[in-house]
């Protein structure tokens, strides 16, 4: 795992949503219709977090496969909570050490996401509150799997929040004190087989048209479009 700077991040990044991505994404009858979705997913949430302004505590990370790129993670910084669902899940704790800004991963490559979740608890330590903003309902699941638990107090909020502590049958600490899964010793990436959805990006980076006309890399906005049921982009 390696930490990277922003622009070599936002380089790579258009690598998640290359017309590599969306060929994979558009050929169900070549690969699988999960991994097509996996693909379609990929490019979205890749372009989307493409235009979004980042903050002075944001940290970027690249895994790398041979000498290809698989995974990229973005983290921000602690932010305060609060509210009575927080309340009932984490008594006494008023941050959470940090937030998923963007997690991205390769259509073809499974684990690749677990990684980089794991990367990011053993940065926060022992106490590790990692939060996620899912931006679609499709990675909510995963989400869950893992451990997350949502702590919105309204129906609107879209929070989901893990305390691997709390979930000792999923993350331990291993003999150096850093956290890892516990079905998953010493996690590794393959070819896809499973059905998890490993790309995550915050519900305020993938709101719908806005990102897709604001990004002037010169790419095909109507593709993505198509795939968000707007019909063919104007202006």
């Amino acid at each position: 795992m390696d930490e990277i700077d922003g622009e070599l991040f936002r380089e790579e990044l258009r690598n998640f949503y290359s017309n590599d991505i969306k060929h994979i994404a558009d050929n169900p009858q070549e690969y699988s219709d999960f991994v097509s979705e996996k693909a379609g997913q990929a490019a979205m949430v890749a372009r989307a977090g493409s235009t979004v302004q980042d903050s002075d505590q944001a940290r970027y990370f690249s895994y790398q496969l041979g000498d290809k790129r698989v995974g990229l993670l973005k983290t921000e910084g602690r932010r305060r909570m609060g509210g009575e669902a927080w309340e009932r899940h984490f008594p006494g704790r008023k941050h959470v050490s940090s937030v998923v800004g963007l997690r991205v991963t390769h259509p073809l490559v499974e684990n690749a996401g677990d990684v980089l979740l794991e990367h990011q608890l053993r940065l926060d330590g022992k106490r590790a509150l990692v939060m996620s903003r899912p931006a679609t309902d499709e990675v909510k699941p995963r989400l869950e799997q893992m451990g997350f638990v949502r702590v919105g107090d309204n129906e609107d909020d879209n929070e989901y929040v893990l305390d691997p502590r709390q979930h000792p049958d999923k993350w331990t600490l291993n003999e150096e004190g850093k956290w890892q899964r516990v079905d998953k010793p010493r996690l590794y990436l393959s070819k896809v087989e499973s059905s998890d959805d490993e790309n995550e990006g915050s519900v305020e980076e993938y709101s719908g048209e806005e990102y897709i006309e604001t990004d002037s890399s010169g790419d095909d906005p109507s593709w993505y479009f198509e795939r968000l049921n707007l019909g063919p982009g104007t202006g």
